[in-house]
């Protein structure tokens, strides 16, 4: 691998775990698309703090699926290169249903 690639596969990876983190600490979601178009009534019926510990998890998972991606791309390991694609894949997924099967955990509590 040539420095450029090393520094390819290791950056974008390392900034999107960061960015990860920054999300679970609410720090960072100015740049969380669907949670910036979210119409206000269905962004107020939601648990902020819950969905960032999700969405950060899910974009930190996909910065290690990354690595790995761009590593097996790289090194021409077709087997790495599939499994970082399978863990973005799964994280994409893990976002966007968990919200729907699990709708207790991710909506506000009625504290009447």
């Amino acid at each position: 691998m040539s420095i450029w690639e090393i520094i390819l596969t290791v950056g974008v990876p390392l900034a999107a775990v960061i960015w990860g983190v920054n999300i679970c600490h609410k720090r960072g979601t100015w740049f969380l698309a669907g949670w910036n178009t979210m119409r206000e009534e269905k962004k107020a019926a939601l648990d902020e703090g819950a969905m960032c510990r999700l969405y950060g998890k899910c974009v930190a998972g996909c910065g290690a699926g990354l690595f790995l991606l761009l590593w097996g791309s790289f090194c021409y390991y077709d087997g790495i290169l599939c499994a970082g694609l399978g863990v973005i894949g799964l994280m994409v997924l893990l976002s966007a249903l968990l919200p729907i099967l699990n709708p207790g955990k991710y909506q506000k509590k009625n504290r009447d």
